[in-house]
């Protein structure tokens, strides 16, 4: 065989390899995307820094999510401000969230226990804080919607708790003793947190809480996540940007009650009851 037939065979052999591997990764991205036809749809907001979930029924979570084993999801991938990325480092998940468009994976999780969700692009100062917690959970005899009403709630709060403590589910009659009020401005760490940071109630006494700033927020009792009691004495829930919502002491006894943002960890304040 002369030198030029030679040099031909490895020119069609390199060129067989390189259709191979563009086919396989095709293929590859194919598969990453195309989710099944009965995948559940969640909708996944990337912002400076923390995580939103919307489920197909509307219901939301920050900072955490709740899904069923054994149940495929899309997951649809949104940014509100600059380049993240989706990632949950024990299913091997990874993907960008990009500013403008929607990027789509899908999962199926096949093993209950808690995971991290993190960012994986540098997106500014807190880019180390940007995580969310997964939570897999067993199939329940009830739909997975109702099993999703039941937990959503951020740090770990239910939602039925928590409802005793929003602005929509309260007395319209009902006059609030103090206001507190979360600043613009107060996601970005250093910021004023609340105004008043420090307020003194009453037994009793119902707490109006108005969300003045461009992200949601919560006032959840604790010291912070670690706290084991957190979220058990009262829980906002999430707060979106211009709503509000209250808090009501008649369950607590005198004392001081420290509180943070369970979106925002790093906002803190304290309520003392009298």
């Amino acid at each position: 065989m002369g030198h030029a037939t030679m040099e031909w065979v490895y020119v069609g052999v390199v060129i067989s390899l390189l259709t191979y591997v563009g086919a396989e990764s095709w293929n590859v991205e194919r598969i990453v995307e195309h989710a099944p036809a009965d995948a559940k749809t969640i909708k996944v907001t990337g912002q400076q820094w923390f995580w939103t979930f919307e489920h197909e029924d509307g219901k939301q979570e920050v900072g955490e999510l709740h899904v069923t084993k054994g149940v495929p999801y899309k997951f649809e991938l949104v940014s509100m401000d600059v380049i993240h990325s989706f990632n949950i480092p024990d299913y091997t998940v990874l993907l960008d969230v990009v500013p403008g468009r929607v990027n789509t994976i899908w999962n199926l999780f096949d093993m209950t226990g808690e995971y991290l969700i993190q960012c994986r692009e540098y997106c500014g100062m807190l880019h180390y804080n940007m995580k969310a917690k997964l939570f897999v959970e067993e199939p329940s005899a009830g739909t997975e919607q109702a099993s999703s009403a039941q937990d959503a709630s951020v740090g770990g709060s239910a939602t039925e708790g928590a409802s005793n403590n929003t602005g929509a589910s309260a007395p319209a009659a009902t006059t609030a003793a103090a206001t507190l009020k979360i600043p613009q401005g107060a996601s970005v760490q250093g910021n004023p947190s609340y105004d008043p940071d420090s307020l003194t109630v009453k037994v009793g006494d119902t707490i109006a809480v108005d969300n003045e700033d461009s992200a949601p927020h919560t006032v959840t009792n604790g010291k912070d996540a670690t706290d084991p009691n957190m979220g058990k004495l009262f829980d906002t829930s999430i707060i979106n940007a211009g709503d509000s919502s209250e808090i009501v002491t008649a369950d607590l006894q005198p004392g001081e009650y420290p509180f943070f943002c369970s979106v925002h960890p790093y906002m803190t304040g304290s309520m003392t009851v009298q």
